[in-house]
């Protein structure tokens, strides 16, 4: 993580909404109190003020314990498949919390920053983007899935050669939605399936040596991002055989949004912005 932590960077974002009003309003509502947090511990430069700054996590600690609750409410309603393993991460998020709160006492408050920033960030976001779209996404008409499938602007990373790209793995993964009937509905699904897995390689292999011309420090570990990537696709492919045309729509969808929606917002931007901020010397 970066030493210059910046609270900017801990907006909301359209992007984050999962769809449930509720649940969208309680996630708005964390990064609230998340920020509010992270800005007094900014402002303090005496330790003695860790009292305040342990209310303020505690407030977190709680509200984050009840959003939870409704979370897990919601799920029960709409019979998501994965809630056992989601209610772990919820207790492992929660455990976290607890520990940040249990050893404040001892913590400098530079330290207090970052673990809270990590938190935020790494667990928070990252939870709701990864994890929370998913129950969204099960709970999604068809039709809905086309639309949520479909380019935005706002997934623009402002480098028209990757962008280009982009829009080109969102127009293969589109073809999947038009109706089919029949046999070549399954010809069809292995044939888009093929493309993208295809085009997929292609742009990552062109994003990666863009990222190795630019000296991106991070080059390593989003290459392993792309791997993962490729093989969430290769485990997609190999279940085919057993699959409903409506659970492969549903599968196709989440894979769209967690492997190039939330991909593209959560780590390809950062690429950009780090070039901008880092120009070649002349």
């Amino acid at each position: 993580m970066e030493d210059n932590i910046e609270i900017s960077n801990l907006i909301w974002k359209s992007e984050y909404n999962i769809g449930n009003l509720k649940i969208d309003q309680e996630h708005q509502k964390l990064f609230s109190i998340a920020r509010q947090t992270l800005s007094v511990v900014k402002l303090k430069n005496d330790n003695k003020e860790i009292g305040k700054i342990k209310e303020l996590i505690t407030e977190l600690f709680i509200y984050v314990g009840s959003h939870f609750s409704n979370e897990e409410k919601y799920m029960q309603e709409v019979k998501y498949p994965e809630i056992k393993r989601h209610k772990i991460l919820h207790k492992n998020i929660l455990d976290m919390l607890t520990k940040l709160i249990s050893e404040l006492n001892n913590m400098e408050l530079k330290d207090i920053e970052k673990s809270l920033y990590n938190f935020i960030e790494e667990y928070f976001i990252k939870h709701i983007i990864l994890e929370d779209k998913k129950i969204s996404l099960w709970n999604c008409s068809l039709e809905d899935l086309k639309h949520h499938s479909a380019w935005k602007e706002i997934y623009s990373v402002n480098n028209s050669i990757i962008d280009k790209e982009h829009k080109q793995l969102f127009d293969i993964a589109q073809e999947a939605f038009i109706p089919v009937e029949g046999k070549d509905k399954t010809k069809k699904i292995k044939a888009i399936l093929t493309d993208l897995y295809d085009y997929m390689k292609i742009h990552f292999a062109h994003e990666e040596k863009f990222m190795s011309e630019i000296n991106y420090p991070k080059l390593d570990e989003h290459k392993k991002l792309h791997k993962e990537i490729i093989l969430k696709i290769n485990e997609f492919v190999k279940q085919l055989p057993t699959m409903e045309i409506n659970d492969f729509e549903k599968q196709l969808a989440k894979i769209i949004d967690i492997s190039l929606i939330q991909h593209i917002i959560k780590e390809d931007k950062k690429i950009i912005i780090w070039e901008k901020a880092n120009p070649p010397k002349k």
